[in-house]
């Protein structure tokens, strides 16, 4: 009582989604309570309940609280007086963040009406469960934990092997994490195949090994194998046996470092190793947290919630993963006949989410009542799930926040509240709620309980008001005596028991599996869904009518296939031009033809994969009096056809076009001659193009006297033309496709081939007619086309002459051989006027020290 600073506040302004209300707001030892004299239901807050506590600035002369719930409500108190708010603050804070978990609400809990039932704590007997189940004489239960002295985290009742000691169990703990070696967890009835669970092995980056543990699992494996007449053992009845790790296998390898990691499949007989991929629980909360921020964000604003905003989160991804998962040990259990082994880190968080939702769909039994307390007491409680340290029922001060100040000082306790007080808190048992709600939305009458039933456990879960979910392993709460201080959670829900019956249960699968599956439900994995009531939403809110839902995958699939402007690319034309048809309004245009970016001369078509003929035509036929239903007709398999062959046709045409460049490569590397002639040859050539070689090559051109050869034909100076040659088109335009350029090399012997003889650096270069951008050129590379940039200014002849093909290594000289040159006149004064070209024969010694003129001289590739 000492921490309560004030106990009543009159005159306060409650704001929760829509609704506001003024009343009075009364502060009590274990929970707040809002009061409103209109209304006649009350608002009750337990402080566990409580997530974050934020105060802010006034506004309008009132001291905002805001309260975020861990059953995701949202409350927002306005105090009139700004020392109330302060003292109701610090009053929340203080009964919020307790030192022990004796000073929760459970242990001062006492119901107004005395519960009628009261077996909730012996509701879960190990020994009537297992036998329930069926036990056969291959296993037995081990007395090792008794008094928990084996293991902490175990429960004290352990069901092994027969043939397994408990000395066996004692060397093999050594090899697990903390001990948690694998025990029984569930035989199924039908086939006395076994799911059972353990921790990680502490393998190592050494690759250890333990014998006991190795004997341990393979007398598991073998554990419904029926000796024949003369007492050998049959095998052949069991060869699926899975080890299935839940994390991710780059998780599981990492943790190799720490001196853990998965099994080496070479020690263990008849099985194999299947890891799930299912995340982390750091990764969890933030998948959730992002979640619920995109509720509260829509709700905040007052706008509708949008589908692709919840997707971001990843919530049903992960929740999808789970189902696969426990599907894959359902299959191998039921169909395969088979054993299964389930392991995680610690065995404590992933390993209870399979193992328990692989028995929900095996056992009708747990789709009951009673059946699914037993299975809640049995996999999460009695096997360590930490209850405590998941659901954060020690509060830390830094969820509580105080925004009046600067920003300084709040940023720095915005990086507080992310880090160390909330790394052991995930919604781990929440999904396995989530899960059991997928499974009893697809299988409605196959549940005795009903949705109420799920939120109001995953309430408690969190309020503190009963002792099942305070502790983090059954060690604990038998040392804390919950049994007699508090209440079982299952009292509760046993008393109100016709609040949560599901009205359309059915019975006859309970009793004479009617379906004909012997009561096995095999979930569909990708129907899935958010579940809108634990976020006190409605099933439209969160995952929408299903018209929404076909509008914002059309919206997202044009986003995705929109071609989107790269203006940083100097020599890519711009895209804005849309070049494959795609109009801003619609995925595609109406019978789109274009010319092929890969080709010259090449049309190709994009087939709408969402407006086929058929579906248009479905789409017709299915509009009634001028009601177009065709939202409703969609056929998700079409769609995904028709998309299939737009993408083969198109992969065909780049295909097709990809070839014929690579054909008009081979040809052109095929049509050089490399002809060794003399430097008169050359000279011969040279003039007969109209361009005249001097003795020695001048200086490069400057970039403004470039702009002068680009808008006039000459400038002062020569340029380096000779390298500029070396790799001008040889078909710059249509009419000139037998261009060339003269050659001083001789040819080497037939027998070789031409690029047998060329520098890596030259003989892997495309020829000129490739390099040199025309409309065969790759628009979305950035290489230019010859619309879209002017003529060389390499590529001048006085005359319209065609030039001999040659190989553009012919004019190309080491750097080393050049020696500057003043402006001086020339045979001829034209800008065009080249350097003659040594005697002396090009060897492979020399060819090697040849520059690429691509990469070492920007003039070469304007």
């Amino acid at each position: 009582m000492d921490f309560l600073k004030i106990t009543k506040v009159e005159n306060v302004l409650m704001e929760q989604g829509h609704i506001k209300e003024i009343g009075t707001l009364h502060l009590t030892t274990h929970q707040m309570i809002f009061m409103c004299p209109d209304q006649e239901q009350e608002i009750w807050i337990s402080y566990p309940i409580i997530h974050t506590v934020e105060r802010r600035p006034a506004i309008n002369e009132k001291h905002p609280l805001i309260i975020r719930c861990r059953d995701f409500r949202y409350i927002t108190f306005f105090i009139p007086i700004e020392r109330k708010a302060i003292d109701v603050f610090d009053t929340i804070q203080k009964l919020t963040c307790i030192s022990s978990i004796k000073h929760v609400y459970a242990f001062y809990y006492k119901p107004e009406k005395q519960f009628i039932s009261n077996d909730g704590w012996s509701i879960y007997n190990p020994l009537e469960e297992f036998e329930r189940m069926e036990i056969t004489n291959s296993w037995r239960f081990s007395i090792a934990n008794r008094g928990y002295l084996f293991c902490t985290t175990y429960p004290r009742t352990l069901l092994v092997p027969q043939k397994i000691s408990d000395n066996v169990l004692n060397h093999a703990g050594k090899f697990r994490s903390r001990k948690r070696v694998p025990v029984l967890s569930y035989l199924h009835r039908y086939n006395k195949a076994s799911i059972t669970r353990s921790s990680q092995p502490m393998v190592g980056l050494k690759q250890n090994r333990s014998i006991q543990d190795e004997k341990l699992i393979e007398a598991i494996f073998q554990s419904n194998i029926q000796p024949s007449e003369d007492g050998q053992m049959v095998y052949g009845s069991t060869a699926t046996n899975l080890i299935v790790d839940a994390r991710p296998t780059v998780n599981a390898m990492a943790n190799a470092a720490l001196g853990a990691g998965t099994e080496n499949m070479e020690n263990y007989k008849n099985c194999e190793k299947k890891h799930m991929g299912i995340d982390n629980i750091h990764v969890m909360r933030e998948s959730l947290g992002k979640l619920v921020e995109a509720i509260h964000s829509a709700d905040a604003q007052g706008v509708q919630i949008k589908r692709q905003n919840l997707d971001k989160s990843g919530w049903l991804r992960h929740i999808s993963t789970l189902l696969d998962s426990a599907l894959t040990i359902v299959k191998n259990i039921h169909i395969a006949n088979s054993h299964v082994l389930v392991h995680c880190s610690d065995g404590w968080d992933r390993t209870a989410q399979l193992t328990s939702i692989s028995e929900l769909c095996l056992d009708p039994y747990y789709r009951t009542l009673k059946g699914f307390q037993v299975l809640v007491e049995k996999e999460w409680i009695s096997f360590g799930h930490k209850f405590s340290d998941r659901s954060g029922h020690l509060s830390n001060e830094k969820y509580f926040m105080n925004t009046t100040h600067s920003n300084a000082f709040n940023s720095v306790q915005s990086k507080f509240y992310k880090q160390s007080h909330v790394r052991e808190t995930s919604p781990v048992f929440h999904q396995f709620l989530d899960c059991v709600y997928q499974i009893y939305s697809q299988f409605p009458t196959r549940f005795e309980f009903n949705e109420t039933f799920l939120i109001e456990l995953h309430y408690h879960c969190y309020s503190c008001q009963f002792g099942t979910f305070l502790f983090n392993s059954e060690k604990e709460r038998m040392d804390y005596n919950a049994a007699g201080l508090t209440y079982s959670v299952w009292d509760y829900f046993n008393t109100y028991k016709e609040k949560f019956l599901n009205e359309s249960y059915d019975h006859g699968v309970k009793n004479n599996e009617e379906f004909g599956d012997m009561g096995v439900l095999l979930p569909d994995v990708k129907n899935v869904k958010y579940w809108a009531g634990v976020f006190q939403k409605k099933d439209d809110e969160l995952n929408g009518i299903p018209e929404d839902i076909t509008d914002e995958k059309s919206e997202g699939f044009t986003s995705r296939i929109r071609w989107r402007p790269d203006s940083s690319r100097p020599g890519s034309p711009s895209i804005n031009t849309d070049p494959l048809g795609i109009e801003e309004g619609s995925v595609w245009k109406e019978d789109t033809h274009r010319q092929s970016p890969l080709g010259k001369g090449v049309n190709f078509e994009i087939e709408d994969p969402w407006r086929s003929n058929e579906y248009d035509g479905k789409k017709k036929d299915s509009s009634v009096d001028g009601n177009d239903t065709s939202v409703n007709e969609i056929n998700p398999k079409e769609i995904v056809q028709n998309f299939a062959r737009f993408t083969l046709n198109f992969g065909a045409v780049a295909y097709s076009n990809v070839a014929n460049i690579a054909a008009k490569v081979n040809s052109e590397f095929e049509s050089i001659s490399f002809n060794y002639t003399s430097n008169e040859n050359g000279k011969k050539a040279n003039s007969d193009s109209g361009s005249v070689t001097p003795s020695e090559p001048v200086e490069p051109v400057e970039p403004a006297e470039l702009a002068d050869i680009e808008s006039n034909g000459s400038a002062p100076g020569t340029p380096r033309i000779q390298e500029m040659m070396s790799f001008s088109t040889n078909d710059h335009s249509e009419n000139n496709n037998n261009s060339s350029i003269s050659s001083s090399t001789s040819s080497p012997p037939n027998s070789m081939k031409p690029w047998q003889t060329l520098p890596s650096s030259v003989s892997s270069s495309f020829p000129t007619s490739f390099l040199r951008g025309n409309k065969n050129s790759f628009p979305s590379l950035g290489i230019k086309t010859s619309s879209s940039s002017p003529p060389s200014p390499s590529f001048r002849p006085n005359n319209t002459q065609s030039f001999e093909k040659t190989s553009p290594l012919s004019l190309t000289l080491p750097r080393s051989n050049l020696k500057s040159k003043s402006n001086s006149a020339s045979k001829s004064n034209s800008p065009l006027t080249t350097p003659p070209i040594p005697s002396s024969p090009v060897t492979p010694e020399r060819m090697k020290e040849l520059p690429h003129p691509l990469y070492n001289d920007q003039l070469a590739f304007p």
